[in-house]
């Protein structure tokens, strides 16, 4: 959805292009799936919303092929604060 509504301006170093099958966002993550075919590299982020000030651990996003569950990739774990 946001990449047809929102504000997206700070993802301009992605190259985005429409191509998720299915997308579910939920309060606690977010679920995409991704026909990729291309023999070029993948790239993905994610916007986190902040609904209330505080110091906050986030999870490392995951990415796994459904039908090559060897193929997958994990990013870092970090922490950010949100500010009042």
């Amino acid at each position: 959805n946001l990449l047809r509504s929102g504000d997206i301006r700070a993802l301009d170093w992605l190259g985005l292009q429409e191509g998720a099958e299915t997308t579910e966002a939920r309060s606690e993550r977010f679920l995409a799936a991704v026909d990729w075919t291309e023999d070029r590299p993948l790239r993905l982020a994610y916007i986190a919303r902040a609904v209330s000030p505080g110091d906050f651990h986030h999870p490392p996003a995951q990415v796994e092929d459904m039908y090559r569950p060897t193929n997958r990739a994990t990013s870092a774990a970090g922490r950010v604060t949100i500010a009042p």
